[in-house]
């Protein structure tokens, strides 16, 4: 009987290791800029977590091991109008002239293309270039 125990203690420890549960935790910019320019009030500021929708703030992004596949679990915030709990959906890895990307998700969940700026086991960090030469950054960090 200990020898089952074992075993399945093996199981869980592997199965707990090829979890990989991400979570939005900084938005911001690499300069000042005012985000929202369609607005009566000028801003000039490099953290951005204020723009950040609190259903994306709510998300969980769980990564499968097959390295395209990820499962976004909406929470208790959900973007109007999709209250699915799971939203399944696809990303990609690659590399081009000016060096790593990530097809990853927009805001509304779509697609949407990134620069990989740093990935480790604990955290990424993705960014897309913005208005006025800024460049806005994105940092998920893996939660247990």
């Amino acid at each position: 009987m200990s020898g089952c125990k074992k075993e399945l203690s093996l199981e869980n420890q592997q199965t707990e290791k090829t979890l990989r549960k991400f979570q939005l935790k900084a938005f911001y910019s690499d300069i000042p800029i005012d985000f929202i320019e369609n607005d009566d009030i000028i801003k000039s500021e490099s953290d951005l977590w204020a723009y950040v929708n609190d259903y994306v703030k709510d998300d969980v992004n769980l990564f499968t091991d097959n390295n395209t596949d990820v499962q976004v679990y909406q929470n208790d915030k959900k973007l109007p109008g999709l209250d699915d709990a799971i939203l399944y959906r696809t990303y990609f890895i690659g590399s081009d002239s000016e060096g790593s990307y990530m097809r990853y998700l927009a805001p509304d969940y779509t697609p949407l293309r990134y620069r990989l700026n740093e990935m480790t086991d604990d955290y990424f960090i993705l960014s897309v270039k913005w208005k006025h030469g800024a460049t806005v950054y994105s940092r998920f960090e893996r939660i247990p």
